[in-house]
């Protein structure tokens, strides 16, 4: 069970508010997507920041084709 979110500004005025039906719904589809790639969702949130910003050093994420070379 999610419960709605309240996003404000700096003076605390409420800028929108994410219903807990839509917070739920990402989460679950979020980790059902993260299931069907065998990753764990903190290594799919990393690797998806690395491949959007190439500045990023490889963090061993992402691995080279020569890199487990049985030869």
């Amino acid at each position: 069970m999610f419960y709605p979110v309240k996003i404000t500004d700096k003076r605390g005025k409420v800028k929108k508010v994410l219903p807990s039906k839509k917070l739920s719904k990402d989460y679950w589809d979020n980790y059902f997507g993260a299931l069907k790639k065998k990753v764990p969702l903190h290594l799919q949130k990393k690797a998806q920041k690395a491949k959007d910003d190439p500045n990023l050093k490889n963090d061993g994420l992402t691995a080279d084709k020569d890199e487990y070379s049985l030869d």
